[in-house]
């Protein structure tokens, strides 16, 4: 099976248009280089020839009605969910949603009031940040520490974060975006006691669960407790389906889902797009999970290739090792740069577009996001324009 590169052009996609507007005069190209844009988490690939083909006789039926949530899609969820998760789900436990943050801030307002505290960890998805201000509570970061490369979650923060009565909700994302952590089964149980010692209510997005580097072991939240918990999954990710704004939350506790489908309720969703129900019975099958292994091991060779990179020509420039998604998490400190200098090194002079540290909280200062499920040819192109950029700034002596 080949995974494919995709095309962005004249489609409406927001990457595209963006890359064409950069492409087209707002970033002046160093001679030699041309525009890289690995922004945004949206792989470059087309999804997976098992779905495109379900998509294309479901096209050509014609009808694209009211669907909803039926016997064939709890049983494709299920079995999916089984083998990715080791979960037993009844069809009940399954909760429909238009997107995981539109699941948040129906969470928010189901379980939480104006003026409570959510508690995260940071560097942290600025859209998580955003749902919950605007909710009009709190957000209270409990940052990561980073050691020798590596972040791990500060307990003795976390445990006073969660000990204020105001702060009712625990948002946890594994693998953590943006810096693809995989939280061990021992972390997970730690933060899930704090909370529910608290009263708590546990949101854990796990929509690059999927996705797992070779070598690491993810553990769904699930698996340690159901009470107060709600998981959502999507294909959003790991089928690049990001466009689609579709999620499936995973609630084993009775009353926390039956509250949180009185907010949905009032909240209104309508009926599940048909074209997601289409993709997810036929993504969720063998055929669905050979593809994103194939995914996951081509981003692996990208990510292993960047690190050998930067070691022997970049060595200021170091990639924080990555366990689950496709995403990569550069430590570029090293270079000294203040956030606009950084930025402007890579998008003005090495001509690489990405996603700048400080869009994920003062915790992500001096570092860079980058997408990295493209295939080799715009890896390497990118490394070469980013070491030219190193070297012109003096950085290579």
């Amino acid at each position: 099976m080949i995974v494919e590169s995709a095309k962005r052009d004249h489609i409406g996609n927001m990457k595209g248009i963006a890359e064409r507007e950069m492409s087209s005069g707002k970033i002046e190209l160093v001679e030699g280089n041309e525009l890289v844009y690995l922004s945004g988490a949206e792989m470059d690939l087309k999804t997976a020839p098992v779905i495109r083909k379900s998509l294309s006789d479901f096209a050509e039926n014609g009808l694209y009605g009211y669907t909803v949530q039926d016997q064939r899609y709890n049983e494709a969820v299920r079995r999916w969910m089984a083998k990715t998760r080791s979960l037993k789900l009844s069809g009940e436990e399954i909760v429909v949603t238009t997107g995981t943050i539109s699941a948040v801030n129906t969470a928010i307002k189901a379980f939480t009031a104006p003026g409570d505290g959510i508690v995260l960890q940071s560097p942290s998805y600025y859209r998580f940040d955003r749902a919950i201000r605007n909710q009009g509570r709190n957000v209270v970061y409990n940052p990561m520490i980073c050691e020798n490369g590596n972040y791990r979650i500060d307990f003795d923060h976390l445990a006073k974060c969660c000990s204020v009565p105001e702060n009712r909700m625990l948002l946890i994302c594994s693998p953590h975006n943006p810096t693809g952590r995989i939280f061990t089964r021992k972390e997970l149980e730690i933060m899930t006691d704090l909370a529910q010692k608290n009263n708590m209510i546990i949101f854990c997005d796990e929509i690059f669960g999927e996705m797992i580097m070779d070598g690491y072991t993810f553990h769904s939240l699930l698996t340690v407790s159901k009470k107060g918990i709600i998981v959502s999954t999507s294909l959003g990710k790991c089928f690049n389906f990001t466009g689609v704004n579709q999620a499936n939350l995973l609630i084993c506790d009775q009353a926390v889902r039956a509250e949180f489908k009185v907010q949905q309720k009032k909240d209104h969703i309508g009926s599940i797009d048909p074209f997601f129900y289409n993709a997810l019975c036929a993504a969720y099958t063998e055929a669905g999970y050979r593809w994103i292994r194939e995914v996951c091991s081509l981003v692996k060779r990208n990510e292993e290739l960047i690190r050998r990179f930067c070691a022997a020509k970049m060595p200021l420039i170091r990639p924080v090792p990555l366990q689950g998604g496709f995403i990569l998490w550069m430590d570029m400190r090293g270079l000294g740069f203040d956030e606009e200098e950084l930025q402007q090194f890579m998008e003005r002079q090495a001509n690489v577009i990405g996603d700048p540290g400080n869009e994920y909280g003062s915790c992500g200062r001096g570092f860079y996001r980058l997408q990295i499920a493209a295939q080799e040819k715009t890896i390497r192109q990118m490394l070469e324009q980013m070491k030219k950029a190193y070297e012109r700034g003096g950085f290579g002596k």
